[in-house]
């Protein structure tokens, strides 16, 4: 399989995810009781923030390689040689 195309589709794939957790954010409490049944409870971080975190950041690492990989600016035309450089001319 291509790297490329590896990429893309995990980014594809982690974008979904975001999106699908981001909508938890505003009913997900900063802090939250716990009680281990061993005699300890009190508060704590909500684990769903550090998990959010990560997920975002491997996200934000793909789409940085997809970036370098794939390139940046692939749309964007700076110079009539760069438009010559995506094209082949056929004789």
């Amino acid at each position: 399989m291509d790297d490329k195309k590896i990429i893309k589709e995990q980014l594809s794939l982690l974008a979904k995810r975001i999106l699908e957790e981001g909508k938890l954010i505003d009913s997900e409490p900063l802090i939250i009781d716990y009680d281990n049944g061993g005699g300890q409870s009190g508060v704590r971080e909500n684990p769903f923030y550090p998990a959010y975190e990560k997920l975002l950041a491997s996200y934000v690492k793909t789409l940085m390689a997809a970036k370098e990989l794939c390139g940046a600016d692939d749309d964007k035309v700076r110079s009539l040689d760069s438009i010559r450089q995506k094209f082949k001319v056929v004789s």
